[in-house]
């Protein structure tokens, strides 16, 4: 059989067999490691546009997923586009043996790269491991295998792409294509008619090239793998002892080159590919034991996050613990001993009603309640025993209403909680700051129900049985979206919004006579959307972006005399 023909029919066989079998046990390795290049193609285009990479996660069932920054287009366009190119690259390279054995060098040290600087699931840092040298191995090394494994792992790389377009057209669903469609506003279906469009002529144009190489007058001068290939410790003879010697240098040569490119370019982008993508807004935040918890959020592109990580500022160390049941921003989130209450939020479409709770010793996120209706942009404080949730915003109006938890102590079971109408604020509300100071509940700005900024100070007494207002004070200027913290000596109230952020800090001191409100010297920026929080007998505001590293989110260490410190936090490699 002539070797156009054979490479034709072997390669077509292939995609058949692969096509016919694609949802079954057997070729799910061979699955995971397509999932594994296609992540690596989002993270890349990540890079490329100006994101960054949180983290990749392969699974043994063939499912990964990446959660990064940049440009929308780019990135959601690259995990097919690029798994494609790479297919056709390998199919492409037919009868070109040399062209080859730099492809598995090149597609090794891919996989060996992503694997460390991003997967972080044992499975998947194992699997990407193993595959990557051992690819990598066929540069120095010639098998049986090595001539057709090339053609095999392209067909395969084209086969999952065009079988996922062909579901994805036929069985709509959340995917690349439609979170495109949705971050950029194109149809749904053009996303899916272009990916194919070009895939299919990446594939035609790998099919033509290959078969022109395949032309015999060209496999008559083809340089055969035995040209450049180290030959097997079993056909070197004694007189080749030299020849054998020089071999397993050039190998160490290589391999030595190659891990110190690796830790190189590890060493230079350490603050880069090794930091997760923490830099949100909205977010809530708590501290429990020696650590503040922070809480969802929602960054400057308008995407909304589920995580919820731990920070340990004493050493600097930030770790995902759980996830939210979905993406959401503007919940109301308190700490009560051990445990961390977060209530409701929005998550861009729908405000949400549940009640959550966080065991801070076991690391469990579980639902144990829900409000009386969907409400988030409220304040959260907890007061004693109680949680308390003071205005906020349904979906369609502010609210004015003031509800109550009863809260079981830390050794006690999280059982399901009910929240109760214990009271209501003079008007409808949202975006304002409560705290908890010497026995009241001070209810501080918002934004009334017409869309105007309040500069009220609200006082309510918790032991009430129902909560009304005791006195009305004043801030010196109108301000929502503000940070709160309740010292011994007076309520701190922290940046904000005024139709632009502010880095405005007010000490506020409730008397017999009234309220009385003191300016601090200012924050190092102006700062909104942020979370204030005390541990261990210092304050620290969480939130928004790390001003030299984009990627980390703010934290600083904040005093009243005017001292601040920004942290960055530790974040290189598993650690």
């Amino acid at each position: 059989m002539k070797a156009r023909e054979a490479w034709l029919l072997r390669n077509g066989l292939a995609a058949t067999l692969l096509a016919l079998a694609w949802d079954t046990i057997p070729l799910r390795p061979l699955r995971v490691l397509v999932v594994l290049i296609h992540e690596i193609f989002h993270a890349l285009a990540s890079l490329l546009s100006g994101g960054g990479v949180l983290s990749i996660e392969v699974l043994s069932y063939s499912s990964g997923v990446t959660t990064v920054g940049g440009s929308p287009l780019l990135v959601y366009s690259a995990g097919y586009l690029g798994t494609a190119l790479l297919g056709s690259v390998l199919l492409a390279a037919g009868p070109l043996a040399r062209l080859k054995r730099f492809l598995y060098l090149g597609v090794g040290v891919l996989v060996l790269a992503g694997t460390l600087l991003a997967v972080r699931n044992p499975f998947g840092q194992a699997y990407g491991l193993a595959v990557g040298v051992l690819l990598a191995a066929l540069f120095f090394r010639e098998y049986r295998f090595s001539g057709w494994l090339a053609d095999f792992l392209g067909v395969l790389c084209l086969v999952d792409v065009l079988h996922d377009l062909a579901v994805f057209s036929l069985f709509p669903s959340k995917n690349d294509a439609s979170i495109l469609s949705q971050s950029s506003g194109l149809p749904y279906g053009a996303v899916l008619a272009a990916w194919a469009a070009l895939v299919l002529s990446m594939a035609a144009a790998a099919l033509y090239v290959a078969w022109r190489n395949l032309h015999p007058r060209f496999q008559e001068r083809k340089p055969e793998w035995e040209d450049f290939s180290f030959r097997r410790s079993a056909e070197i003879s004694i007189q080749d002892e030299g020849a054998g010697a020089r071999g397993r240098i050039t190998l160490i040569v290589y391999l030595s080159l190659l891990a110190a490119a690796v830790l190189l370019a590890a060493w230079s982008a350490r603050f880069v590919l090794f930091q997760p993508w923490t830099a949100r807004e909205w977010a809530g935040a708590a501290a429990a034991g020696d650590a503040i918890y922070l809480f969802g959020g929602r960054d400057r592109a308008g995407e909304n996050y589920a995580e919820v990580y731990r920070l340990q500022p004493r050493q600097l160390r930030i770790r995902r613990v759980a996830s939210l049941p979905s993406p959401r921003f503007g919940m109301g989130v308190a700490g009560h001993g051990r445990r961390i209450y977060v209530l409701g939020g929005f998550d861009g479409r729908t405000v949400l009603d549940d009640i959550l709770v966080l065991d801070t010793r076991t690391g469990g996120l579980t639902p144990v309640g829900r409000l009386p209706g969907p409400r988030a942009f409220g304040a959260a404080v907890t007061a004693g025993g109680e949680l308390y949730y003071a205005g906020g915003w349904d979906g369609e109006r502010q609210l004015d209403e003031v509800l109550r938890i009863r809260l079981p102590g830390d050794d006690d079971p999280s059982g399901p909680l009910e929240a109760s109408l214990a009271g209501r604020l003079p008007s409808p509300r949202e975006f304002a700051a409560a705290a908890f100071h010497h026995g009241r509940i001070y209810v501080l700005g918002g934004s009334d129900d017409r869309g105007g900024y309040l500069d009220e100070i609200v006082e309510l007494d918790p032991a009430a049985a129902s909560l009304s207002a005791l006195r009305v004070g004043r801030l010196p200027s109108s301000r929502i979206r503000c940070a709160i913290f309740a010292a011994p000596e007076a309520i701190y109230l922290l940046g904000g919004w005024e139709g632009r952020k502010v880095d405005q800090v007010l000490a506020i001191q409730a008397g017999t006579e009234g309220f009385r409100a003191r300016e601090l010297p200012p924050l190092p920026r102006p700062l909104s959307d942020i979370a204030a929080v005390g541990l261990g007998g210092e304050v620290y505001l969480v939130g928004g972006t790390h001003e030299r590293f984009q990627r980390q989110v703010g934290l600083l260490r904040w005093d009243s005399i005017g001292g601040t410190e920004s942290l960055k936090l530790r974040n290189f490699l598993f650690w």
